[in-house]
């Protein structure tokens, strides 16, 4: 069959980006675009090894001022002239971003002010007498957001210029902090309107009026900035304003929530605007007026990319009531959980949503047309962490002189009372909060919480840590003096990274916290799952399957690649990690201290179970026993976490994305792992030519079966990855989920293929 080595040299650039691990990199506020405010690929802190002795701070790094935004990290960015580091992005009320090294104390990469910062004693009395927690200076109060792909980071800096109030984006290098894109732009905006501060029928955006505090969005090829109040002094309006990504003086959209009317304040607690993956924005305005046609005050919005036009809604059956008791429903954003319709809300009321967002519900008696809504108390919701598991969503929520609780999310529905909560509670309800997990396994979770510990504000702050399974408070910074975090601040979410959280804080500093030297050290390598490399999936393995292994001391501390020689065999030894299967040594595609991947010998079929463990330096990991099975497929994703886009070619060898979709009836080509014996016998490590599988294999897409016109090892890749040359199905199109099943064996329903 002429396509049987189709693509192999895309197949090799393709499958070296999606084997290796992706490593973490934090580039917006609420960890992404869902704004879950979760980071699911947390492998070195959990609940085992977070507490006292052996987790605290580390190192402090001073800046100018203080630290309202979430920290932002990206592993290995290459500085000019100083060599690669992780670095974690600080940007203060004093305008200015900083880089650091986040493994090591000491003096920034790069650092660059924008300007003068605003004096908060030009807001009046309002500002500087009832606002206590943010004295002397307004500066880059909202989240910065990355694009690695361009290395560029988009900062809005409020200035104080010949008595002038001004905003501007700012794009920076990563890497040095030089403007690029035509940066800095000054932001401006007007709408036609007759709603408050209009002149001759249109609303002007004023900067003196506003507040720029949600954290900024990069999706569609545009970044957008939202706006809220000063304190509620009119005028005011709720406001987004886009501007081209690579182009920031070109502004793409403009919306405002009022433009006939007054208020509808997008602040959210300093949380971003939220995107899905189909050209859809959300928000949740504030008080202000309401009438569902031109004016959306305390409503959700479902808003197109690319012009910010109101393509749906919803406002409470009482939102009348919300703005005439100051109950802000857009006190805390939107929070999208991923692979679902669902979007979660909540507001100063204490009531939270759980919506359909591809049908709102607009305003209905009751509420009747959402999918569930329960009352978690008053005095307000401000933020929310969310833990996307199989056996149902937790969300964690903490309000006034309450704990901290989490509600279950099964099917769309919450349940009517918390499935778990702390055993202490906290008066102040603005908190910053994150979920560190390894993805989805049970033991890995914790819930990072700062909160003050009186009020009013400025006020000694506190980090807490919380087994996210049950929110047993397992460490806090006050339990010893060496680990305090200095003065708090609202709404700022600690960022949890590669083993280390960055704390931020009003005292001038960025906190760093992690294991600590005094911390028991393991000798011997600890494994504590092991799961298929494309997949994640856990349990049973086969003959010839890629696996990874995740735990302690598996290998070095940073991550070494095996190479794949044009003729030979794949070493079963690597930086000093072996992994055994009944004592038969599997080649080992990479390791590092915390993840390895090796491939099953198919030496050991036959066997109905099979022993693994890891030995690094000599010093070996106890035994797994896992139950051996012909076949477990698994396909490999684009972006290695096992979902989402796949690892697929084209049949021009170009990748098979959303945005260069292939046609029904086009032949693609999938990679995975897990298929099992060849017909030919492959040899460990051998980089192979085609074998077929033994088993019969099958191919779906979306539930109609694609015709299959290979199906084995990938030729010129290491024995046990497989490729399948299929034939797409006329009159289906879309991102559509594709199904591998061999031997009875099916892989995950997760990766999609796309089809115009």
């Amino acid at each position: 069959m002429q396509m049987k080595r189709f693509g192999c040299a895309a197949a090799g650039l393709l499958l070296s980006a999606s084997l290796v691990p992706a490593q973490t990199s934090v580039m917006t506020g609420g960890y992404g675009n869902s704004r879950t405010n979760a980071n699911l690929t947390e492998t070195t802190l959990t609940p085992a090894n977070v507490k006292p002795g052996s987790f605290g701070k580390l190192f402090s790094l001073t800046v100018d001022g203080q630290l309202y935004a979430q920290p932002l990290y990206v592993h290995g960015v290459a500085i000019p002239g100083k060599g690669t580091h992780n670095v974690v992005y600080a940007a203060t009320m004093h305008n200015t971003v900083y880089a650091f090294d986040a493994d090591t104390p000491g003096v920034p990469l790069w650092s660059v002010n924008l300007g003068p910062a605003v004096p908060t004693s030009t807001y009046g009395s309002d500002w500087g007498g009832s606002y206590q927690d943010i004295l002397p200076e307004n500066g880059i109060l909202s989240t910065p957001v990355i694009d690695s792909g361009t290395g560029t980071i988009y900062v809005v800096a409020a200035t104080w210029e010949k008595s002038k109030y001004l905003y501007r984006l700012h794009a920076l290098d990563y890497a040095t902090g030089v403007e690029k894109f035509g940066a800095p732009s000054l932001i401006a905006a007007s709408v036609p309107g007759a709603g408050d501060g209009s002149i001759g029928g249109a609303v002007d955006f004023v900067a003196d009026q506003h507040l720029q505090r949600p954290a900024l969005l990069l999706t569609s090829g545009a970044v957008y900035v939202a706006f809220g109040s000063h304190a509620d002094a009119s005028p005011y309006h709720g406001w987004i304003v886009a501007y081209s990504a690579v182009n920031v003086q070109s502004q793409v959209a403009v919306f405002n929530a009022s433009p006939n009317g007054s208020a509808g304040a997008i602040w959210q607690s300093g949380r971003g605007l939220t995107a899905d993956d189909s050209g859809n924005v959300y928000t949740v305005t504030s008080n202000g007026t309401t009438d569902g046609t031109s004016n959306f005050s305390d409503s959700v919005l479902r808003l197109d990319a690319a012009k910010l036009r109101v393509r749906d809604w919803f406002a409470p059956y009482n939102f009348q009531d919300l703005n005439d008791s100051d109950d802000d429903l857009g006190a805390c954003g939107a929070v999208l959980i991923d692979g679902t319709n669902y979007l979660i809300t909540g507001g100063k009321q204490g009531v939270l949503y759980v919506l359909d967002r591809t049908n709102l519900g607009k305003t209905t008696a009751n509420d009747s047309a959402i999918v569930s809504r329960v009352d978690a108390g008053n005095l307000g919701i401000f933020n929310l962490a969310l833990w996307n598991r199989p056996d149902g969503a937790l969300m964690y929520v903490h309000i006034a002189n309450a704990p901290v609780v989490a509600y279950r999310i099964t099917d769309g529905k919450i349940s009517e009372a918390p499935v778990a909560r702390s055993m202490n509670g906290f008066n102040v309800p603005y908190q910053g909060m994150t979920l560190s997990a390894n993805g989805t396994a049970s033991g890995s979770g914790i819930l990072w919480v700062t909160t003050p510990m009186t009020y009013p504000l400025p006020a000694h702050g506190v980090l807490r840590a919380y087994n996210a399974e049950g929110l047993s408070e397992i460490w806090n910074s006050d339990m010893s003096e060496a680990d305090g975090m200095g003065a708090f601040v609202k709404f700022a979410n600690p960022t949890v990274a590669d083993g280390k959280v960055f704390v931020p804080s009003g005292s001038n500093q960025l906190y760093v916290y992690g294991a600590t030297s005094s911390s028991p050290v393991s000798i011997n390598p600890v494994v504590t799952s092991i799961s298929n490399v494309a997949s994640y999936a856990e349990g049973a393995i086969a003959p010839g399957e890629m696996l990874a292994i995740q735990g302690t001391n598996l290998g070095p501390a940073n991550l070494v690649v095996n190479t794949i020689p044009a003729d030979g065999t794949m070493s079963a030894s690597l930086a000093g990690t072996q992994v055994l299967f009944n004592g038969v040594p599997g080649p080992v595609f990479y390791t590092s201290s915390n993840i390895a991947t090796a491939i099953v010998p198919y030496s050991v079929a036959g066997a109905s179970s099979v022993k693994v463990k890891v030995l690094y330096n000599e010093k070996e990991s106890a035994e797994t026993t896992l139950a051996l099975v012909p076949a477990a497929p698994g396909l490999f994703s684009a972006d290695s976490s096992g979902s989402g886009p796949g690892s697929i070619l084209n049949a021009d060898y170009t990748l098979n994305t959303e945005e260069n979709p292939a046609s029904a009836g086009d032949i693609v080509v999938l990679y995975g792992t897990g298929g099992g014996l060849t017909s030919s016998p492959a040899t460990d490590g051998a980089i192979t030519g085609s074998a077929m599988p033994v088993a019969e294999t099958t191919v779906t897409i979306n539930g109609v079966p694609a015709e299959v016109l290979y199906a084995g090892n990938a030729g010129g890749i290491v024995a046990g990855i497989i490729q399948l040359n299929i034939r797409l199905p006329k009159g289906i199109s879309g991102a559509l989920p594709v199904v591998v099943t061999t031997a009875g064996a099916s892989s995950q329903a997760t990766v999609t293929v796309a089809i115009r």
